[in-house]
């Protein structure tokens, strides 16, 4: 269930008596929403799904060439969505409190851009499935899907009750590669940034996570290796 808690910028239903602090950071390439778009002076909707400390928003709404951008957030921690300096200096329209799973499915239809970084990897192999075919069988005909995940299975747990913060699965280079990706990135420790479009749903299924808890950091660069997948940071490698 999602309840909002900002509305056109205002606050409409903030969360009191919480002690949970906002949580979040994402070391996937997020420059990389520079490059997302033809034209970045259009008119661009933009859902942030798990929006952590609103780095990303931030970032759009702070360069003279997506400020005009128009930036929707959803997360699923309550810390998250009680972060009352990010709220007054107005980076995200709407907010809502509530998992991605909430979202009714015809929503994402009216986003340009719709951004997953660093999700994934909090959610079963099933959950994240279901989840990125929901997306890009909703998402209008011309929208992108912005992904980021740590490409091998990185090590994290709960730091605070109820964050999602824990990781569940790794995802190998070579099942994100398969979804034909129209643009990718990458940055250090081998975290994967992914642009797909409508496409990618054709190849759904060779998205293979694994639960593999040995599936490390050097296992991780084998197969990105094999594949001949460009690990180099700061670089934005574009597809046909």
């Amino acid at each position: 269930m999602l309840r909002q808690i900002v509305k056109d910028y205002e606050l409409i239903d903030p969360i009191i008596n919480s002690t949970l602090q906002p949580g979040g950071e994402s070391a996937s390439p997020k420059e990389l929403i520079f490059h997302i778009m033809k034209d970045n002076a259009a008119p661009i909707e933009v859902l942030d799904i798990g929006f952590g400390k609103g780095h990303l928003g931030e970032m759009i709404k702070g360069s003279p060439q997506t400020a005009h951008w128009s930036v929707d957030g959803v997360d699923g921690f309550e810390g998250s969505c009680n972060h009352p300096a990010l709220f007054q200096r107005k980076v995200y329209r709407h907010i809502w409190h509530g998992l991605a799973q909430s979202v009714p499915s015809d929503r994402f239809a009216k986003y340009d851009i719709i951004c997953l970084l660093d999700v994934i990897e909090h959610m079963t192999a099933e959950t994240a499935k279901w989840l990125l075919r929901t997306l890009l069988s909703s998402m209008g005909e011309n929208s992108l899907l912005f992904v980021s995940t740590p490409l091998w299975f990185y090590p994290q747990h709960s730091q605070q009750s109820g964050d999602l913060e824990e990781h569940l699965i790794g995802v190998p280079a070579s099942s994100m590669m398969a979804l034909l990706p129209l643009m990718y990135a990458m940055n250090h420790p081998l975290i994967g940034g992914f642009v797909l479009g409508k496409r990618s749903l054709d190849f759904i299924e060779f998205f293979h996570p694994t639960t593999d808890k040995t599936f490390s950091y050097e296992k991780g660069m084998y197969v990105a290796n094999a594949i001949n997948f460009q690990c180099v940071p700061g670089k934005f490698f574009k597809l046909s």
